[in-house]
């Protein structure tokens, strides 16, 4: 799975002349295993090796598709189509982020009703940025996640916190991984969140990187006040009908959202 990844990822991004992000495959196993066994997964396999895999996660009424890749030498027999339609389930509350470079797989999801409602910028560099945080108190993880997401997260916090430190405010937390990665980051509302992202900004040592959609502007003003810089490839966030798109909420990534 993690070389179909790499392969479907790479022939996507060199098309268009750009570097493919990379994911170890110690933390690529890690979150594939996590959505396995707290959600749906399947590979195809050509002649017993695997070409393409997709997997989703259901919690209550809502759904995300954390991957679908299906290598090159597979593409065009219709292996995506069958492994959404595996993954698919019974939720009517569906999200996915994909990036924006992949026009082919944009338009499948859309024809499934997951439109694109608004950019998952990704932000990178050492943060410059002066601020004292309020102290840290424990927080109400179940209303923030409703709050942020408007679902409940708690299988994912479980693993969020095998993996990351994890900071609460009382009404927002923040989980930072080692390497610098920041997320997810969910508040009560837009201030709330934005102030978490601030105080893990403030105490950074090295290096982030920070995924936040357009739509939650407060805390796209900080990490770009903080002298973080756009990677070029943006991401979209797509949604069925009837969710809004979020603004106290820079989520895990692409895989658990």
């Amino acid at each position: 799975m993690h070389a179909t990844f790499l392969d479907a990822l790479g022939g996507v991004f060199r098309a268009h002349a750009f570097e493919p992000p990379g994911r170890t495959l110690e933390v690529f196993s890690n979150l594939q295993r996590h959505v396995r066994d707290t959600g749906a997964s399947y590979v195809a396999l050509d002649d017993g090796a695997v070409v393409a895999f997709g997997s989703a996660l259901t919690r209550g009424r809502d759904w995300f598709l954390s991957s679908l890749f299906v290598s090159p030498a597979a593409q065009g027999r219709g292996v995506g189509p069958a492994l959404l339609d595996a993954v698919w389930g019974s939720a009517d509350r569906r999200r996915t982020i994909t990036d924006a470079i992949q026009p082919i797989s944009n338009a499948l999801y859309g024809r499934r009703g997951l439109v694109p409602a608004t950019p998952l910028l990704t932000f990178t560099g050492l943060p410059a940025i002066d601020a004292e945080p309020d102290d840290e108190r424990p927080a109400d993880l179940p209303a923030i996640d409703e709050a942020a997401y408007g679902f409940d997260r708690a299988p994912d916090h479980v693993f969020w916190s095998q993996y990351a430190r994890r900071s609460t405010w009382g009404d927002a937390y923040a989980y930072v991984f080692p390497g610098g990665g920041i997320g997810p980051v969910a508040g009560l509302t837009g201030a709330s969140a934005a102030r978490a992202l601030t105080a893990e900004l403030a105490r950074a040592d090295g290096s982030v990187q920070v995924r936040i959609p357009g739509s939650a502007r407060a805390l796209v003003e900080v990490a770009l006040s903080a002298g973080l810089r756009l990677t070029p490839v943006p991401g979209l966030l797509l949604l069925s009908r009837g969710i809004d798109a979020p603004t106290a909420l820079a989520p895990s990534g692409y895989t658990l959202y």
